[in-house]
């Protein structure tokens, strides 16, 4: 029974680990029965590297779940180097074309697919509204009609590309302006307010027979004012499994993030009670590897000998794990076997479409003046990571000669721009100002003749000093792209 307890707690678990090949204890857990990985940015080098990583790890484990944040737009690991290439939810609401989100979520899988990654924990379903949100242009927004539908497509999408889909964070983590990275969040909405907004994704995504779902680290005071999402039986076992009829894998946010430990005493301890809540797979964090693995499956299993946590609750999670690993198996990744072409197409043309234009953006005329591009360089989320973003790449692309100032953290001046002319332009190409209140301040001091503004983030900023500005929605490569063509254009 010792043996079978230990690999029904591995079955449990989806850890990390550093290095672009599987380190021996990875290798050594799967074959004992660990259920997967989550590979991250530090992971990844080159589509024949993953490729070869993954035949590393399905060597050990053929059915494992080999899992990846892949979003699009802000936050990808495949493309982490130089931004993805593929727009971001809030861009695909915006432009509206459901068959143009359907097309994104499935060029995205397969390019999963070739490389041999079979989970994807994508896409954001949390209804956002505030641009101080930390999810901010990641959610799809607009209405939240708008977000169930974009959501349900770009799944449809991504699991006939053959990759399971995440939605993510069960119930609604929209509703809360603290990033569950730092602090544990509450939503105080009503509860018919609640449905309408932000559970309404979710019900929509199980019935459209999502793969898996995340939880929130958040407490949503009209489901549960008690304990986080990823601890309550109330929110997972009641509302989920028995009223809303869901049997897909319930898989928790990182175990490390203070959302969660904020609450529970250890990983472990929020392993333990994540499973007891009926979360099926423990994601343990970036930076949880063999030590924090061994504490949460020594942990499971005390947990089970003492009664705290059923023996059968493991069962049917192992179970859960199973039948998403089958019905999306993976393989030893053939990168660059499928022809993406037209749905990054179709992924540059919702950027184009989603852009906006106010005032004149146009800096196809500037000739004889000189083109300052200035870049307000804050980083979105912990999420995102260090992600390359802005225009520079695509102007360049374009022939447009310029003078690039990056600015970044901590920004506390504007570049020196000495001798500027009647016919010289400033670009300042920012996001999501509203949550970096030093660059805002310092954006109100850049002083030009002439400013544009490139805005790739939440929407609703005003630059009532600006000749003219370029909404974008994401910074994404494709939104980059859009934006360029936009101020290239003649006005």
């Amino acid at each position: 029974m010792t043996s079978d307890l230990r690999q029904l707690a591995l079955g449990t678990v989806l850890p990390a680990f550093e290095g672009t090949t599987a380190p021996p204890w990875l290798l050594d857990r799967l074959r004992e029965g660990m259920a997967g990985v989550i590979l991250f940015g530090r992971n990844i080098v080159s589509p024949q590297q993953v490729a070869e990583l993954v035949r590393q790890i399905r060597e050990a484990r053929p059915d494992a779940v080999v899992g990846i944040d892949e979003e699009g737009g802000d936050v990808t690991r495949i493309h982490h180097d130089e931004g993805s290439p593929y727009p971001g939810n809030r861009v695909l609401s915006e432009n509206g074309d459901l068959d143009a989100t359907r097309a994104v979520g499935r060029g995205i899988g397969a390019e999963l697919r070739d490389l041999g990654v079979n989970y994807n924990l994508a896409p954001i379903g949390d209804y956002v509204t505030d641009p101080l949100s930390p999810l901010t242009t990641r959610s799809y927004g607009r209405s939240p009609r708008d977000n169930a539908e974009h959501a349900a497509a770009w799944i449809e999408g991504l699991q006939e590309a053959g990759v399971a889909a995440c939605v993510k964070h069960y119930p609604g983590l929209g509703g809360s302006l603290l990033d569950s990275h730092l602090s544990l969040g509450r939503v105080t909405a009503g509860r018919a307010e609640f449905d309408d907004e932000h559970l309404r994704t979710f019900v929509s995504a199980a019935a459209s027979g999502v793969a898996s779902m995340m939880t929130a680290h958040v407490v949503v005071d009209c489901l549960d004012p008690s304990a986080p999402t990823t601890l309550s039986p109330a929110v997972i076992s009641r509302l989920l499994r028995d009223e809303i009829g869901y049997d897909g894998v319930v898989i928790s946010d990182a175990l490390e993030m203070h959302g969660v430990l904020n609450h529970a005493s250890s990983l472990p301890a929020a392993a333990v009670g994540a499973l007891r809540a009926g979360v099926d797979v423990l994601c343990l964090g970036a930076e949880q590897y063999e030590e924090a693995t061994t504490a949460v499956v020594d942990a499971i299993v005390a947990a089970v000998r003492s009664g705290e946590l059923p023996a059968e609750r493991l069962e049917e999670a192992n179970r859960r794990v199973a039948a998403m690993a089958r019905a999306y198996p993976g393989t030893v990744g053939v990168p660059g076997a499928a022809d993406t072409a037209a749905e990054r197409a179709a992924g540059l043309a919702a950027a184009w479409g989603a852009t906006t234009v106010e005032g004149d953006a146009s800096i196809a005329g500037s000739t004889g003046g000189t083109v300052h591009v200035v870049t307000f360089d804050d980083r979105t989320s912990i999420a995102a990571g260090p992600v390359p973003w802005g225009i520079g790449p695509e102007l360049r692309a374009a022939g447009v000669a310029f003078a690039d100032h990056v600015l970044t953290p901590p920004i506390s001046d504007p570049p020196d721009l000495p001798g500027l002319g009647p016919s010289d332009v400033v670009v300042a190409v920012v996001r999501d100002l509203p949550r970096h209140p030093a660059s805002a301040e310092v954006f109100d001091r850049l002083d030009a003749p002439r400013l544009v503004v490139v805005d790739m983030g939440y929407p609703g900023t005003d630059y009532p000093r600006a000749t003219g500005v370029v909404r974008t929605f994401g910074a994404s490569r494709a939104s980059s792209a859009a934006a360029v063509r936009a101020l290239t254009r003649q006005a």
